[in-house]
């Protein structure tokens, strides 16, 4: 049984690099993830508080790395598909979303440090990233949804959202003492 499987495995992984390179590889989707991704980097390198970057990047890391996973689970259970990715050999950087949702993250961490604003900020931009982006993104083929909504990714990013302030705030307390 596991030869079959990793066999079929291979298949798949042969088939998916030839897709990639033939059909994926510098098309207009995948410079729309380059250019996406890259620009959101930029906008997190010029708005980092430079007397909290070590925070605000471990808040940036930390949103990475549950993006990811929330990303690697919701593919692997066909909740959602990207089209188009940016490199074939790892599903963590083939969304359109990897550094986009991440450095939004950091950033309202950065932005709202008590609770309450923090809130209001996360419903906010987790309403704008899954009401208005997310369906951008869905015109543009760039993401494509299975067995998902609008509102069930609206209720994930919300605790994403939450995951990682707490997350960054106890170790952002326990670095301090």
């Amino acid at each position: 049984m596991y030869s079959q499987t990793d066999k079929m495995g291979s298949k798949y992984h042969s088939l998916q690099r030839d897709i990639w390179l033939h059909h994926d590889l510098f098309s207009l989707g995948w410079w729309s993830i380059v250019i996406i991704n890259v620009l959101f980097f930029i906008l997190f390198i010029l708005l980092i508080d430079r007397y909290r970057t070590l925070l605000i990047s471990f808040a940036f890391v930390v949103s990475f790395v549950i993006v990811g996973i929330a990303d690697e689970i919701g593919s692997f259970y066909d909740r959602w598909s990207y089209p188009h990715q940016f490199l074939v050999f790892t599903h963590r950087f083939n969304a359109v979303d990897f550094a986009l949702v991440p450095v939004l993250m950091a950033l309202i961490y950065q932005y709202f440090s008590k609770w309450k604003p923090y809130v209001v900020a996360t419903v906010i931009m987790s309403a704008i990233m899954c009401f208005i982006g997310i369906p951008i993104f869905v015109v543009f083929g760039l993401y494509k949804l299975e067995n998902w909504n609008y509102f069930s990714s609206f209720l994930l990013m919300v605790l994403m959202f939450f995951i990682v302030k707490t997350i960054a705030d106890f170790v952002g307390k326990n670095s301090k003492s």
